[in-house]
């Protein structure tokens, strides 16, 4: 474990960390909470001081600290460890390259805290006075304005650029922020007379802004930049707000406009979020993946049919997300800000969002006018683009409804499909991700965990004299599950310390799982000397169990042999003896 993650350790508690988003009543010498990873009655969360570790007997998440606030506020270790670190007042020190750039990140983060702060003052100020009208004009009332952080940019050349200099900041960081923008004539404002959206990535540092102008000249919306430390393919607009909303309703609704996202919190859809651009990416489908597994998708309903923002949906349902498209009625708005200004709005958007199109429906209908014209080649062109990027179980449930559509047989549908695919291998590289490897959902992280196995793995991390003093043979063969032999395994090969970084930096929170159960686990029965050897002595009993079963199983059906009648009756006497 390097200095950093020490550090950061020694100076949080995690009683502390976790009692900020989960309402803790202690329990001996433990806590225990309602899970804020799942629906729940009875108090299953239980968080241990001594241990700094927390588990859910009800969903069976745990881990430590930064388990916790990576699954908690859906970030990397890295964000997370960054964040632990700004709250215990640990500066990371990990190698100089990597503290110099952070801390340059961290001062552009301030730099832009500052510009937010700006903003908001001038909105409330005389001369946001246009800003405030325009406002009112789209329904938002001063209260909604502040819940969201909006502001107003002065329409002067440098208004901004003279407050942050006279703040300190130096003209790169003021360019690097994305803020101003030099010109022949010097350092100017990029933002001037606009409506202001602050944009704030999942740690909730301003990384960018939206200004939407309100009369003149010039474009609707303008955007930051991307750079140092904003790039619009890895953020979604109201994200951080929208996150628990999400893993509640276990859906996301997905936009494309800032005033669409505001329009639907303010409405009760608080799961709402914008996408900053119609071009969806792996990145935000990573995001969202992190909250739920479901997204709702409500463009334009004049962009809805365009290829490109089909192809971006497709990379939202091939990377695991259940993607439904929402379709609103074109004759009362096309876009969600302006049917819920509309008497009863609320209501009609709830039924569009009950008879949401699965994405593959969707596509079909937005292409059934071209597969019935001269255009066929161009529609069913569209439709395999998209199609051929599923896995064959996930279209299994449309193929008859699409061989229709097409005019031809269901098994020529399939025959298709993979001519199609064929094709599509040819031009590019194979992405086809949804047969692709497992991930933590169907893989080691969804595998039952027998307590007492994770006990074992719990007693080899924590327990150095006893970790030293196994055969690491014999004590990987009394587990059973495969994740719990590799956790164990990888415990008895390197020091915790290293094992627990590596796994933070790769994303593996299945071995801090097993820990944390174990370490629960432990916690419920009687300690003492004798512990170790306890819960060996159980886990061979029960795999002698399980041989006894087999040996029996073969000895009914004729298959035993002489060894195998011999090793029945051995293990059978000893299991006798001992109970």
């Amino acid at each position: 474990m390097n200095d950093d993650v020490r550090n950061v350790k020694d100076r949080v508690d995690i009683v502390d960390v976790i009692a900020e988003r989960v309402r803790l009543t202690a329990a001996g010498r433990d806590y225990v909470g309602l899970c804020p990873f799942h629906d729940e009655k009875t108090p299953s969360f239980h968080v241990s001081r001594e241990r700094q570790s927390f588990h859910c007997f009800g969903c069976g998440k745990g881990g430590d600290v930064f388990t916790f606030v990576m699954e908690s506020e859906g970030l990397d270790f890295r964000a997370a460890l960054e964040l632990l670190a700004d709250r215990a007042g640990v500066e990371l020190t990990a190698n100089r390259e990597a503290y110099e750039k952070n801390s340059r990140r961290r001062g552009l983060h301030d730099v832009m805290e500052l510009a937010a702060r700006v903003f908001r003052s001038l909105l409330s100020a005389a001369e946001g006075s246009a800003a405030r009208a325009y406002l009112a004009r789209r329904n938002v009332s001063d209260s909604d304005a502040a819940r969201f952080e909006l502001g107003w940019s002065a329409a002067s050349w440098d208004s901004l650029w003279r407050r942050l200099r006279d703040e300190g900041v130096s003209p790169r960081e003021a360019m690097d922020a994305g803020l101003v923008v030099e010109g022949q004539n010097g350092i100017y404002d990029r933002f001037r007379g606009r409506v202001m959206f602050p944009i704030r990535d999942l740690s909730g540092r301003v990384v960018a802004f939206g200004g939407r102008i309100v009369d003149g000249e010039g474009a609707k919306y303008i955007n930051s930049p991307e750079g140092v430390i904003y790039s619009k393919r890895k953020n979604l607009y109201m994200l951080r707000a929208a996150r628990d909303s999400i893993r509640e309703r276990k859906r996301a609704i997905l936009v494309e406009g800032y005033m669409d996202v505001l329009r639907l919190h303010m409405s009760g859809y608080t799961e709402a979020v914008a996408s900053l651009g119609t071009s969806l990416t792996e990145e935000q489908a990573g995001l969202l993946k992190r909250f739920s597994d479901r997204c709702l998708i409500c463009y334009d309903s004049d962009t809805a049919g365009q290829d490109a923002t089909l192809r971006g949906m497709y990379t939202l349902q091939s990377l695991g997300l259940d993607v439904s498209v929402v379709a609103l009625p074109k004759e009362l708005g096309k876009d969600p800000d302006e049917l819920l200004c509309f008497e009863g709005g609320k209501e009609i958007f709830d039924a569009a969002v009950a008879s949401a199109r699965p994405l593959v429906l969707q596509h079909l209908h937005v292409v059934r006018p071209l597969l019935d014209s001269p255009e066929r080649g161009r529609g069913l062109a569209s439709l395999f683009e998209g199609l051929t990027r599923l896995s064959i179980p996930s279209l299994a449930p449309y193929a008859p409804q699409l061989a229709a559509a097409m005019g031809i047989y269901p098994h020529q549908f399939w025959d298709e499909i993979k001519k199609a695919a064929q094709r599509r291998s040819a031009d590019r590289r194979p992405e086809n991700r949804a047969e692709g490897a497992p991930t933590e959902a169907d893989g080691e992280g969804n595998e039952a965990l027998d307590p007492m196995e994770a006990a074992m793995c719990s007693l080899l991390w924590r327990d150095e004299e006893f970790r030293s003093s196994c055969d690491a043979a014999e004590t990987v063969a009394l587990l059973s599950g495969s994740g719990v032999k590799d956790v164990a395994a990888a415990i008895l090969t390197d020091s915790p310390e290293e094992l627990e970084e590596r796994w933070h930096m790769t994303g593996e929170v299945f071995p801090m799982r097993v820990i944390a159960l174990g370490d629960a686990f432990r916690a419920s029965f009687q300690r003492g000397e004798d512990t170790p050897i306890l819960i060996a002595g159980e886990l061979r009993r029960k795999r002698n169990e399980e041989r006894v079963k087999m040996l029996e199983a073969r000895m009914k059906q004729g298959s035993a042999t002489p060894d195998d009648m011999a090793e029945f009756n051995r293990l059978a006497a000893l299991l006798k003896a001992k109970s």
